[in-house]
């Protein structure tokens, strides 16, 4: 699909994707008229907490994306900045938009110079680790909850979270890892030779290249700590927007209903953006520290409503990029910035 039609969908999905969560908001609300005024009211506040959180967050993906990439061919931290922008645009708003961010991403970040295979081993293992940081995450959070003893059978919204996390953290490495069975290497083997245009030489490429990142333990631990980071942050999120809604909650509490709902989200990973399963998990993690229905929707819509915005902002500025380098204004992306070590 070429990136003209990516973005046109994309902005098309967002449109419909905010307009059904802030209709599904305004119904489950209607009968309380002043609760649904004070909703509105409290939004743009909302929105504006979500994305002062958001931003650092995008800063800190991308230099653990950024820590993978060798010191020679590391562009600079507003060019992997602006990437990371671009992959979560496409989560957000495209059908199965992980899997079109990461590879588009991984194209882009070539463009800066670094090789096509590395480049797309670098987006591989990066989201590798940020699904392992995320099962630590989520960890955490299950035994903050399960350190207060009473859970009234909650546990188990926590625990499914944990199991979709970890899934996924798994599989991913499972798919990096099954190349080194031997029956594996001569099946693909056979595969090159009956089907030459499969052109499996870049898989073998790639692979290399994903070993190798493989090797570097410190650059691997410095994207976990910063993948891990980025996950803590987004307690700030819920501790922030749950607070101008006049329901102050802790560290500890934020912790649970972040980890949780984020753990949850990854269900919906073959929707645009998880829409309703974000929500619905959200709404889940929050009953877990008490939070009513009503509140912790406030703080999914703002949520989904910093998202899309930020999702078609992002995917606008892509086209861009791509309409100025097609047109040869834009060599690299790397012009945002200087190379960094």
């Amino acid at each position: 699909m070429a990136i003209g039609r990516w973005w046109q969908r994309g902005v098309r999905n967002g449109t419909v994707i905010g307009g059904l969560v802030l209709i599904a908001a305004l119904l489950l609300n209607g009968t309380d008229i002043a609760a649904t005024g004070a909703m509105l009211r409290d939004l743009p506040t909302a929105i504006a907490v979500s994305a002062a959180v958001h931003i650092p967050q995008i800063v800190m993906t991308a230099m653990a994306w950024r820590a993978l990439v060798p010191g020679l061919l590391r562009p600079s931290a507003g060019a992997m900045s602006l990437l990371r922008w671009y992959r979560e645009s496409a989560a957000a708003l495209l059908p199965v938009g992980g899997l079109v961010g990461q590879v588009a991403s991984a194209r882009l970040l070539a463009r800066t110079g670094v090789p096509g295979d590395l480049a797309g081993a670098t987006a591989t293992v990066d989201l590798t680790l940020e699904l392992i940081a995320q099962v630590f995450f989520t960890l955490a959070g299950l035994a903050l909850l399960l350190g207060r003893g009473r859970t009234d059978g909650m546990e188990g919204v926590a625990g499914v979270g944990l199991a979709v996390a970890a899934a996924c953290a798994l599989a991913l490495v499972a798919v990096q890892w099954l190349p080194r069975l031997p029956w594996v290497g001569a099946r693909l083997a056979s595969l090159a030779s009956r089907w030459p245009a499969l052109r499996l030489h870049r898989l073998a490429d790639l692979y290399r290249a994903v070993l190798r990142l493989h090797a570097q333990p410190r650059s691997l631990a410095a994207a976990l700590c910063w993948h891990g980071a980025a996950w803590t942050l987004g307690t700030l999120e819920i501790m922030g927007v749950l607070g101008l809604l006049g329901r102050r909650i802790g560290f500890a509490d934020g912790l649970i209903v972040e980890s949780t709902a984020q753990a949850l989200r990854n269900a919906g990973f073959m929707l645009p953006g998880a829409v309703g399963v974000q929500e619905a998990a959200l709404i889940g993690a929050a009953a877990l520290v008490g939070v009513p229905p009503a509140q912790a929707l406030t703080v999914a819509l703002a949520r989904r409503t910093r998202e899309v915005l930020a999702g078609m902002g992002g995917l606008l500025a892509w086209q861009r990029s791509e309409t100025a380098w097609r047109d040869g204004k834009l060599p690299a992306l790397s012009v945002a910035g200087q190379r960094g070590g």
